[in-house]
């Protein structure tokens, strides 16, 4: 499979962009750190170079394949040239992030060309962390030392493309390799490894569960639950992925929606008293993060239900 055979037709009409478009001069890799503010959001789009994206501080969205997941603080996904995908905001909260982009030939010049993917992918070592189509992986949560050590190649990365003293270039490349066998070497296992965390602590998740349903009506925080647990707040957040298919933050948010449309549907009081009795801070909150879970602001889902 050549890269150019993920540049499918549907796609066409989806923004590209191309490496020699971020004005850095004609190198073979761009990296950059950059914060996202408030309410950006970089609109559906495809590169036709390969995209590290790491998160340094915050959250956001990432969408891919229509669907959306939530990044934190240590992830980090892989995306192949030509796949379209989008990020945003979290909530409305800035972001920190590293992006690193680069040629499929910066890596190895042989894979310049008509290259076969595979072969590419086992020399970068990140088969499990790529994000296909066929086997989404759409991102890989670091901790500990692999986090700290993640970052610090980044950062270093970051300072010779910065510098460009001579023989940046190869050192960056050498540190690109070191980072793609860090995160293969991670990410191999990971699946294996999610199994039996969730096995392990599935009660932990179930306990959890079960307090939320109890105390959705009062301020909650991720560290409350991780409290509740009894795990720490790595495996918490990994256990609570794999057993729910959902991010904390989704999965309280759903609740309390839910709980929500039962008092739209059924009785009469006000909307600042559904905030209430549901768990949001406020009216604006609610009807945001109500249309984004249903698509329908509370005042119409209230006129067609009842």
């Amino acid at each position: 499979m050549r890269f150019d055979q993920l540049d499918k037709e549907e796609y066409r009409d989806i923004l590209m962009y191309r490496l020699e478009e971020n004005d850095h001069g004609d190198y073979p890799f761009y990296i950059r750190r950059y914060i996202l503010e408030n309410d950006l959001v970089h609109t559906r789009h495809r590169h036709d170079y390969f995209q590290i994206y790491y998160i340094t501080r915050g959250q956001l969205k990432h969408r891919i394949h229509d669907k959306e997941y939530e990044m934190i603080k240590g992830d980090l996904f892989v995306l192949p040239p030509y796949v379209p995908h989008s990020v945003e905001n979290y909530d409305h909260v800035s972001c920190e992030v590293i992006e690193l982009e680069f040629k499929p030939e910066f890596i190895n010049q042989s894979f310049a060309g008509d290259v076969d993917i595979q072969s590419f992918v086992d020399f970068m070592y990140i088969e499990p962390a790529m994000v296909q189509e066929s086997k989404l992986r759409q991102r890989l949560s670091l901790a500990g030392k692999m986090e700290g050590d993640a970052e610090s190649i980044l950062n270093d990365i970051l300072y010779e493309f910065n510098g460009k003293k001579p023989g940046f270039e190869l050192m960056a490349k050498a540190l690109m390799l070191k980072l793609l066998a860090m995160v293969g070497r991670e990410a191999a296992p990971e699946c294996h490894r999610s199994d039996n965390l969730v096995d392990k602590h599935r009660e932990s998740v179930l306990r959890v569960v079960k307090y939320l349903e109890e105390h959705y009506a009062e301020k909650i925080y991720l560290e409350d639950a991780v409290k509740v647990s009894l795990l720490s707040h790595t495996a918490f957040c990994n256990v609570f992925r794999n057993v729910t298919q959902k991010s904390f933050t989704r999965y309280l948010n759903e609740l309390r929606v839910s709980k929500a449309k039962e008092y739209l549907k059924k009785t009469d009081i006000k909307m600042i008293d559904i905030c209430s009795k549901t768990g949001f801070d406020n009216v604006t909150h609610f009807n945001r993060t109500f249309k984004q879970l249903t698509s329908m602001t509370p005042k119409a889902y209230k006129q067609v239900n009842r």
